[in-house]
């Protein structure tokens, strides 16, 4: 390794918020090793990072659904870099746009694929490492799939999916507590990656006009897709990678509502409640759990 720091995988890393999060790491001091589909961007990347920063970099164009593909990735970083700290779930796809009745219930069904069994894929091959090596953090990026007031119609399937990475986050962050793995979620905010193109792009009437605008204001401006990190959603990517986050595990955080001060002026109550969990609450009282 050329760092004493551990490395750091990071899946959907050719570009948008993936690549933001790999210069990021990459900046900390971090070997990375990184995934996506397009191998020519991975190696646009791993080279600016290599002659930039001077850490080492591996790459490997794959589906994260692939699990033999991924487990020949997980090897590699293991033989090359030596057993990663974190690993960073963010390949994600919007899936298809549109009331449900009148959408492609096969991209639907990938959308799911790639979201969820993906997640769990990439998370089952790299947790062998992260435990060997004394332990570690994997990070789920949930994105806009759960919680809020008011959800959007027409991305069900993008909805759906993340809700799904919610709950599981809670039940691994209790499956690998014994063995040293936290596993957490966050959701971002507002990213202008041209993540959301295709609702933009769909027939009038398809989509609300609610969802519509959000898209338009997450479009990147003058053409440029490359994604700068918010300070605060930097520190708290930071922090749930970094040993002094180990006292938290299976929540989800946001980079909208929390900061790494809020989370830890909360400690004692965020480890013992289901604050920042997927629960119902009943009546109009919040009511802590028993400590487990």
């Amino acid at each position: 390794m050329s760092r004493q720091l551990r490395p750091v995988v990071i899946t959907g890393a050719s570009r948008g918020f993936g690549a933001a999060l790999t210069r990021h790491f990459a900046g900390l001091g971090h070997d990375v090793a990184v995934c996506a589909r397009n191998a020519s961007s991975l190696e646009s990347l791993a080279s600016e990072l290599r002659d930039d920063l001077g850490v080492a970099v591996v790459t490997a164009p794959l589906d994260v659904t692939d699990a033999v593909a991924v487990g020949a990735f997980a090897a590699l970083v293991a033989g090359e870099l030596g057993p990663s700290c974190a690993v960073v779930n963010n390949a994600g796809i919007l899936g298809p746009v549109g009331p449900v009745d009148q959408i492609d219930i096969t991209a639907w069904r990938r959308a799911l694929e790639v979201n969820v069994v993906g997640t769990v894929t990439v998370t089952a091959a790299f947790v062998p490492q992260l435990a060997a090596g004394g332990g570690g953090s994997i990070v789920n990026l949930s994105g806009a799939g759960i919680g809020g007031p008011d959800p959007l119609g027409g991305i069900s399937a993008y909805a759906s999916s993340k809700g799904a990475v919610v709950t599981l986050t809670e039940a691994l962050a209790m499956e690998l507590r014994g063995r040293r793995v936290r596993v957490n979620a966050l959701a971002p905010g507002v990213l202008k990656t041209g993540f959301m193109d295709s609702v933009l792009e769909a027939e009038p009437g398809v989509v609300d006009e609610r969802l519509h605008a959000i898209a338009a204001a997450v479009r990147p401006s003058g053409g440029s897709a490359r994604v700068e990190l918010d300070p605060n959603l930097a520190e708290l990517i930071s922090f749930l990678i970094s040993n002094e986050s180990d006292w938290i595990t299976g929540k989800l955080v946001s980079a909208r509502w929390d900061s790494v001060a809020s989370l830890s002026t909360s400690r004692e109550r965020l480890v013992r409640s289901s604050l920042l969990n997927v629960r119902r609450i009943d009546d109009n009282m919040f009511v802590e759990a028993e400590h487990r």
